[in-house]
């Protein structure tokens, strides 16, 4: 494995764990400064902005919540300072004064930057809640079809000699 790769997927599991002890400033440190956040549900927000808004949603969740969060990477592709993450998070919140659990399951994509102090962090973070899997319709397997070459009888190309 490469080592930037490995290295995202170190700052995956710091990701991981800030979201499992509740540590707002953990999961912040893996964001960058110039963040794009297009969480689903969400308005989009860039730059100082997006931290700060997204500072005030954790802390929000946390405080109404303890959270159990996993991470399933499906790859990471790593261009020079530049670096591709997709897969899916699973968070699981349970109500601080009892209650039902809820669980969201979200595919994401992550773009990641190498910053200066060498550091990999998140750039642009993309989510959307995950579906069950399903067939595409009937219309679009017949069109997705190998085109069968029709075989001529015997007759008609002994007609054509």
């Amino acid at each position: 494995m490469d080592d930037d790769a490995y290295l995202i997927r170190l700052a995956k599991t710091e990701l991981r764990e800030g979201y499992n002890t509740g540590n707002v400033d953990r999961i912040l440190s893996l964001f960058s400064d110039g963040l794009g956040d297009l969480s689903t549900g969400c308005a989009s927000f860039w730059g100082p902005e997006a931290k700060a808004v997204l500072r005030h949603r954790l802390k929000r969740m946390f405080a109404l919540n303890r959270a159990n969060f996993a991470v399933t990477i499906i790859s990471i592709r790593v261009a020079g300072d530049w670096a591709f993450d997709w897969g899916w998070h699973s968070l699981t919140l349970t109500p601080r004064k009892g209650g039902r659990a809820r669980k969201v399951r979200t595919r994401y994509l992550e773009i990641w930057v190498k910053e200066a102090d060498g550091k990999w962090r998140i750039a642009i973070f993309l989510d959307n809640i995950d579906l069950p899997p399903q067939m595409p319709p009937r219309e679009v397997l017949l069109m997705m079809r190998p085109k069968r070459r029709r075989l001529k009888s015997r007759a008609a190309v002994r007609a054509r000699k």
